[in-house]
């Protein structure tokens, strides 16, 4: 399966990522003329933003590294790291909330902090030597076998790198005075230079890579959502202003884009994963020569429907069946011919199957098995003399004007069950077909007519054994 990170996107998909970037720039443009208009203080809105953010930003993070640990792309390291600051942005900035009272970001003034300026240039600069490198692997493709270690140490690398480089980003000398106090500002270069590195992460990721990648077009969105933001944060960070509001949604945007195509991708997984299970499941029942289920099947499911007979106080029937002189028509036609053989008499069989829960199975060789769930004696002779029929049929020729046949014994169990098993009945019903073929072969034997006869031997067989043709 490819990962979805990696698949080409349709042209639907294209335009429409391309229309939500027009959106989002249009947005942000129209909040920009409205940045005087007061807006309402919603004391709640800045803790539930920061809440999502690091939610979403630390999910990702580790979702990234899962990706790596699975697909071997070395790209994920650095843009998992990306979000590792990002997250840690969000908790220093909810940590900054705590005991403000206006609950508004008290780290931001005119501008934008020190800390906000810094964090913002480490998630530019991881990724955009997360796209460098995808991009260097598209023409040095060994650059994704280098091991870093045990596997352990991939997991442990970009966080502690990305919080090596946020802890010094935040000045070590005062850092939880940084931290806490909202009177530093940027200078006016920090803060265009964070708008500078933002738009060149967005011109890089547009430029390195092209749209026909789903982890280009969701981080194009990330990247656009971010760049607007550092924008609105540059014009007025005021709390409670339009351009305050503006730039915690575009956060919203900037951090949940790439979560929600690795969402997709382990929804997309699971399917994948159920399907391949069922795939596997059926080739694991099913015979590879004749299509229908193998003797494993039956062993299965013979003992499930012996069960649910005893719980049910069901009869339940077994027929056994046999392609009559085959290793002689094997010997003659050449085994080729021999499976085509095999073939035609067991979907023929299969084909007259009338219930669901009805079914043959190849038990090995040319002999085949059908189990009917809920059926009397009555009932199964009957099944015998259609399955025979429908062989007849096929005119399948065996040599010297001779049609190929099948020599059939069946038994029902109607209980008590406690003193039987299944391996009981399929004891009786392959007596009945060793019967069959003693008797001539190309015929229908009935157990319950052989049980009947008390002095029964291999060379003497009472009056009704056979089922003739």
């Amino acid at each position: 399966m490819n990962a979805i990170l990696h698949q080409t996107v349709t042209s639907r998909l294209r335009w429409t990522t391309r229309i939500l970037m027009l959106l989002l720039a249009v947005a942000s443009l129209l909040a920009m003329l409205h940045t005087t208009q007061p807006w309402p203080q919603l004391a709640a809105f800045a803790p539930a933003v920061a809440t999502i953010v690091v939610l979403s930003t630390t999910t990702t993070a580790l979702l990234l590294l899962l990706q790596f640990k699975i697909q071997k792309q070395f790209f994920l390291l650095p843009l998992a790291g990306a979000y590792a600051i990002y997250a840690l942005a969000a908790i220093t900035s909810l940590l900054s909330m705590h005991g403000s009272p206006d609950h508004a970001n008290p780290l931001t003034s005119d501008t934008m902090s020190n800390w906000g300026a810094y964090w913002q240039f480490g998630f530019c600069g991881f990724i955009i030597i997360a796209m460098a490198f995808r991009k260097a692997t598209e023409s040095f493709p060994q650059l994704n076998r280098i091991i870093l270690g045990k596997n352990t140490v991939p997991f442990m690398l970009t966080p502690l790198l990305g919080i090596i480089v946020y802890m010094l980003a935040l000045n070590a000398g005062n850092l939880f005075s940084a931290i806490m106090s909202s009177s530093p500002i940027v200078t006016a270069p920090l803060g265009w230079g964070s708008w500078i590195m933002a738009a060149a992460t967005f011109v890089l990721v547009r430029t390195f890579c092209s749209d026909d990648k789903l982890v280009t077009i969701f981080l194009s969105i990330a990247a656009l959502s971010h760049l607007c933001h550092v924008s609105h944060l540059l014009i007025d960070n005021t709390p409670f202003s339009a351009n305050w509001y503006m730039a915690h949604l575009l956060s919203l945007f900037s951090s949940t884009t790439l979560l929600a195509v690795l969402i997709l991708q382990l929804s997309q997984f699971t399917r994948d994963l159920a399907d391949s299970h069922a795939y596997l499941m059926e080739k694991a029942h099913k015979d590879s020569l004749t299509g229908i289920y193998n003797r494993g099947y039956f062993d299965e499911t013979a003992e499930l429907e012996w069960r649910r007979a005893q719980r049910n106080g069901t009869p339940i029937s077994l027929l056994m069946l046999d392609i009559d002189h085959f290793k002689g028509y094997n010997d003659q036609f050449g085994h080729v011919k021999g499976d085509k053989c095999l073939k035609k008499i067991a979907q023929a069989l299969h084909a007259n199957m009338q219930r669901p829960g009805d079914f043959v199975a190849r038990f090995g060789g040319e002999e085949f098995v059908v189990l009917l769930p809920a059926t009397t004696a009555e009932g199964c002779h009957a099944m015998a003399q259609k399955l025979h029929l429908a062989v007849q049929k096929l005119k399948i020729s065996a040599g010297d004007h001779r049609k190929v046949s099948v020599s059939i014994g069946h038994a029902t169990w109607n209980g008590p069950y406690e003193n039987g098993s299944i391996n009981e009945l399929l004891s009786q019903a392959d007596l009945a077909l060793y019967t069959a073929k003693r008797l001539g072969r190309n015929r229908i034997v009935r157990y319950e007519d052989l049980a009947h006869s008390l002095a029964w031997s291999k060379s003497l067989f009472p009056p009704g054994v056979m089922s003739p043709q």
